[in-house]
């Protein structure tokens, strides 16, 4: 396991030099509860890393490979995810309000108590019904055309 502050400094030094330092190394990354709102990370290769509680709030993730990484009371509210391969991530209570997931793969992503209040996911790839029944949302949520809002989203945005 790779952590500490020096592979926080890599991160934000680019995708250019992150995926370099990735591809050196097979071990996975834990950069849980690293606060980094706003980070320009298109690109960069995140998958099987732990990110639990992070702060990426308004981050730049556009085309982000976080296949298989722990994102668990993440937040992520009003980030840029388009075109991002999220299958088999655990996105367990993160805040996804806002977010732009257009295009994103999010093939047996883990979303239960994901807030996706206000994110738009309407041309989101691999999203089922049953990740959405467990997630949370509202009518400002954008799903894709072939996807139904669940009984369970009010119009307040509480799940029951």
């Amino acid at each position: 396991m790779v952590c500490g502050r020096d592979v926080v400094s890599i991160l934000v030094s680019g995708a250019a030099q992150w995926n370099a330092f990735r591809s050196q190394t097979s071990d996975g990354i834990m950069l849980s509860g690293t606060k980094l709102p706003g980070a320009q990370l298109a690109h960069a290769d995140l998958h099987r890393t732990f990110l639990q509680g992070c702060d990426l709030h308004e981050a730049n993730l556009e085309a982000a490979h976080l296949e298989g990484s722990i994102l668990r009371n993440a937040s992520l509210r009003g980030s840029n995810l388009r075109h991002a391969l999220v299958d088999g991530a655990d996105l367990f209570s993160a805040d996804l309000s806002g977010a732009d997931l257009r295009d994103a793969s999010l093939s047996s992503s883990f979303l239960r108590h994901a807030n996706l209040r206000g994110a738009d996911l309407s041309t989101a790839r691999g999203l089922t019904q049953g990740q959405l029944a467990n997630a949370l949302g509202d009518e400002s949520t954008r799903l894709p055309e072939n996807l139904s809002r669940p009984e369970s989203w009010t119009t307040s945005g509480v799940s029951v």
